[in-house]
């Protein structure tokens, strides 16, 4: 890979006191066998030895959704009281960090930890709050208030199941350089962020779908760039590097604006992303120049906007008719392409930071609280620190709607609470300043705090806006259009499902079944509101559902409601009349056969096809004092007058008087 560098906003300074650092052992096997970063222990200058051998030690894996967990080295009841000593002494310890899991629903017992001769420090282990939490990692802090020195030793004491401790985190005065010897890559929440020559991953803006753009590969996809497994942090805040999906950026003009080219130089060097679909496609490749005179004109070259806290709309400065790179979580398999709207899920961009290396610095993450409707609620980060003297404080710019847990950070790091209580809706931005005497390091805070919204409110968002919808009600469900309704008015549902396993959100849902939590982005499709999911809802239980009676004329207003037409006379295939009106209808819920020719109850879904108000029947009734005729399942041979010409239609087609078929 090539190396670029890149400027870091820390201040050096000349040391003239001791710094501590933080020495991280990860345990590797069932003796407590460990590494620090990537070097191996020896168990004779560093490392650890084993009091009692411990059992089950495996060496992590990744769940189903992308987020990385590892059991550790495993004491059970039967092995209670397992633990180890470091061969190294430290000197003025501050703090100790336990990462540690348990089983999926149990694990109960304590964990001690002794420095030196001093009395031991232990942490209580509770059963998880809920079955399937054990499994995820978390840390438990022990600080000092007077420093000590001396071996470090721990054990763990188990009651129930299991405890599995992962790793062990030492501060102290001989300890080791801070965490920062790799390099990062931070996801971009504003343009004036990117560098020339910078080194981004393209990534998903949603949660839950852990993929990134891979690297343009025709024998994967010919027109279109895959997707591959991408690691994200719990906030989505970083992303692991992968040379699988690593784009170098340049920043140049266009017309007198600034222009963007994403450049595969890690593989082919003179290669650029490109909208190929022309006129008519949907496609994303890898070509060897930026312009095309002829057919695609200026299709290398990209406009960046960010928006929502990191969702970055990217587009095509081409001539091709799709321009906006978006993740197709529907197609199998998955990919990124550019479409002409932004009807697929939305992609954001992470950036290289080079590893700190010797440089006094503190580095926080973005704290992002995304899109949201929690008028209430925290983020707890991690602040790491590399070589300081003195301890962090923290502050913000803005302060008049989030609030710190902490004033004082330990120099070499430490965990703070950003929160926020009792907000009205709106954006909402300020910014964390975090220094250490002339070490200064500033990171954004970011909420965009909706409202839930009526049905009546939702339909007149703007194209492509994250809507939270009130409770609804499915009064039609038919592959992946679900149809709901509030008391102020109805809408669709056009249900993609979760871009992960394939699965729609509503797969089992019926008629009558009460949705809350309703959560995605708005489009007009046509004249027809609609919602795409972007999370699971919840599901009610179920209700019937009655139709509405329908008004003397229906038009476009009443799109997508479920509605009874008294006395409409079905005229065949493709229309009804109903109050004397004609409508276009369609077979949407594939019924075997229409009653036609006689007036029945007709409960039709409203739709709005391309500026023409279709039905779509649902069932039909016997009108009010009316039997349906069985022979009328099939529609029978009949008069018709069309465009002054009378005609005879029948089951096999449209005829005029002397036999000839009509198209």
């Amino acid at each position: 890979m090539k190396k670029l560098l890149l400027g870091l906003s820390a201040f050096f300074f000349s040391i003239s006191t001791a710094f501590a650092g933080v020495t991280t052992y990860t345990f590797t096997s069932l003796n407590w066998a460990s590494k620090v970063g990537a070097t191996v222990c020896d168990g004779t200058t560093d490392g650890w030895v084993c009091n009692l051998p411990a059992t089950e030690y495996t060496a992590g894996r990744n769940a189903a959704d992308g987020r990385l967990y590892s059991c550790g080295v495993g004491v059970k009841t039967g092995t209670s009281g397992a633990g180890a000593t470091s061969v190294q002494t430290f000197t003025d310890v501050r703090r100790v960090t336990i990462n540690f899991c348990q089983n999926s629903s149990k694990g109960r017992g304590t964990i001690y930890v002794q420095v030196g001769e001093n009395t031991p420090q232990r942490i209580v282990v509770n059963k998880p709050a809920a079955s399937g939490e054990g499994v995820w990692n978390r840390d438990s802090v022990i600080l000092y208030t007077t420093p000590e020195t001396g071996h470090i030793k721990f054990w763990v004491e188990c009651t129930e199941n299991a405890i599995y401790i992962n790793t062990i985190s030492i501060r102290s005065a001989s300890g080791g350089s801070s965490v920062f010897t790799t390099d990062t890559y931070q996801l971009v929440t504003d343009v004036t962020q990117l560098q020339d020559s910078d080194q981004v991953i393209f990534g998903v803006y949603q949660e839950g779908i852990n993929y990134i753009m891979g690297y343009y590969d025709e024998y994967e996809s010919v027109n279109n760039i895959h997707a591959i497994k991408g690691r994200y942090s719990a906030d989505r805040s970083q992303v692991a590097a992968d040379e699988s999906a690593i784009y170098t950026l340049r920043i140049t003009q266009l017309n007198g604006n600034t222009a963007y080219i994403f450049q595969d130089e890690l593989r082919y060097e003179e290669a650029y992303l490109v909208a190929s679909g022309g006129q008519t496609k949907n496609r994303l490749a890898l070509w060897t120049d930026v312009v095309d005179t002829k057919t695609y004109g200026n299709y290398g070259y990209w406009s960046i906007a960010i928006e929502n806290g990191g969702e970055a709309v990217i587009t095509n400065l081409g001539n091709s008719r799709s321009t906006i790179i978006q993740y197709n979580a529907s197609n199998n398999p998955t990919l990124f392409a550019c479409y002409a709207d932004r009807s697929q899920t939305p992609v954001c961009l992470y950036r290289r930071v080079p590893a700190l290396g010797n440089v006094p610095a503190i580095v926080a993450p973005m704290v992002n609280f995304g899109t949201t409707i929690k008028s209430s609620d925290e983020r707890t980060i991690e602040i790491n620190a590399n070589l300081l003297t003195a301890d962090i404080t923290a502050s913000l710019k803005q302060g008049n709607i989030f609030t710190l847990s902490a004033s004082t950070l330990d120099r070499d790091g430490d965990i703070l609470t950003i929160s926020y209580a009792n907000a009205a809706p709106g954006h909402y931005r300020d910014t964390l300043v975090l220094t250490s005497g002339e070490t200064v390091s500033e990171t954004a805070i970011l909420l965009n705090l909706q409202r839930q919204l009526t049905v009546a409110e939702a339909v007149q968002s703007e194209d492509y806006a994250i809507v939270f919808l009130n409770d609804v009600v499915v009064i039609k469900k038919y592959d992946n259009y679900i149809y709901v309704r509030d008391e102020t008015g109805s809408m669709l549902l056009f249900d993609r499902g979760d871009g992960v396993s394939g699965k729609r959100y509503g797969a089992n849902l019926k008629a009558g079944d009460p949705l809350s939590g309703v959560t995605g982005r708005f489009i007009n499709y046509f004249g027809v509101p609609e919602i795409s999911p972007t999370e699971q809802f919840r599901v009610g239980t179920n209700t019937e559902v009655l139709p509405e009676p329908a008004p003397a004329v229906i038009d476009s207003a009443d799109v997508c409601r479920y509605l009874v037409l008294e006395n409409a006379v079905v005229n065949g295939w493709t229309s009804l009349t109903y109050n004397g009106q004609e409508y276009a209808v369609a077979n949407k819920f594939n019924l075997s056969s229409f009653d036609t020719g006689v007036p029945t109850r007709t409960f039709v879904i409203v739709s709005y096809d391309y500026d023409v108000v279709t039905l779509y029947i649902v069932r039909q009734e016997p009108a009010s004092g009316q039997g349906l005729d069985s022979t009328n399942a099939t529609p029978q041979p009949r008069l018709i007058l069309r465009n002054g010409i009378f005609m005879v239609e029948t089951p096999t087609g449209l005829f005029t008087m002397d036999g000839k078929r009509q198209e």
